[in-house]
């Protein structure tokens, strides 16, 4: 369970026990892993969801100069794929 304010992420909860530092520490190294792969400072970026995917990763949209992004990353930051709302997709892990 998480609770958020305006965005942010104020408690997390995971089976009873408060996950609420990694959960936090998590969604940064996500941010920066991400604002890296786009060139792009972090501040411009618009970070509009996390969405947690049990234990294999999440997802979290992006606004970048008008465009919305669609990164699947695994539970450590790491990207893994990309979608954009024009469609096109780019997967970043080898087959």
């Amino acid at each position: 369970m998480i609770i958020t304010a305006d965005g942010e992420v104020v408690s997390a909860y995971r089976d009873g026990e408060d996950v609420t530092d990694e959960r936090k520490a998590l969604e940064e190294q996500t941010e920066e892993a991400i604002s890296k792969f786009l060139n792009r400072n972090r501040d411009v970026l618009e970070f509009n969801m996390f969405c947690m995917l049990e234990e294999d990763g999440m997802t979290v949209e992006v606004m970048v100069d008008g465009v919305s992004y669609t990164f699947t990353c695994s539970m450590y930051g790491d990207i893994i794929g990309m979608g954009r709302t024009d469609g096109n997709r780019f997967d970043l892990r080898g087959k």
